[in-house]
């Protein structure tokens, strides 16, 4: 709202804090006496007026970063949770890329307390890492694994791990990387749902 104020200010000042077109020939005295300002500085007072205005976009952008970072996504799980998923997914660092763990912890914390079956958890999370792939084609993968996440028996986890190569994602088949993308975004929604749990938890106070 504060930009939208200020926006609607300059349109309506009459006289405009600087010209909206700066070749029109009524902003030729406004550029040349910014020219003037700017010689009669000396080279010495140059420096620290450049270093001021620095201090003073550093300290804004450090506050706008600051309330970013403090700020909830949906379903009220903050950033330091996708961080503390991210943590679990670390074991499988050498198998699949960085950013694509990231974007499963992303995916896992967000869908964690969305209300969805665990199926379509699996498929939504692995989804964003292979959109070329068929829904209900993930969906008959993910099973097995939907299965397992709600009775909480890790057997089909372990198997899957074994069955997949320990290469690298890029020597993996299509089939493989589904197979093993479902499998951490298994790991990574079980995480996700154990923060939330805790989250959840009443205070000991």
């Amino acid at each position: 709202m504060a930009a939208e104020h200020d926006l609607l200010a300059a349109i309506l000042d009459p006289e405009s804090v600087y010209p909206w077109q700066p070749l029109a020939p009524e902003a030729e005295h406004y550029l040349a006496s910014l020219e003037t300002e700017f010689d009669t500085l000396a080279e010495d007072d140059l420096s620290p007026a450049i270093a001021a205005g620095w201090q003073t976009l550093a300290a804004q952008i450090n506050t706008q970063m600051n309330a970013a970072t403090v700020t909830q996504p949906a379903g009220g799980l903050g950033l330091s949770a996708a961080g503390s998923v991210l943590d679990q997914l670390r074991q499988f660092q050498g198998r699949l890329p960085g950013e694509l763990l990231q974007s499963l912890a992303s995916s896992a914390t967000t869908l964690a307390r969305s209300g969805q079956p665990l199926i379509d958890q699996l498929v939504q999370c692995a989804s964003d890492i292979l959109p070329a792939w068929n829904v209900d084609d993930l969906a008959v993968l993910a099973r097995p694994l939907a299965y397992s996440l709600r009775d909480g028996r890790g057997e089909i986890l372990e198997l899957n791990l074994r069955a997949i190569p320990a290469n690298t994602w890029d020597s993996l088949s299509d089939l493989e990387q589904a197979r093993l993308t479902l499998t951490i975004a298994s790991v990574a929604l079980k995480a996700a749902k154990t923060d939330a749990s805790a989250g959840d938890a009443p205070s000991a106070d």
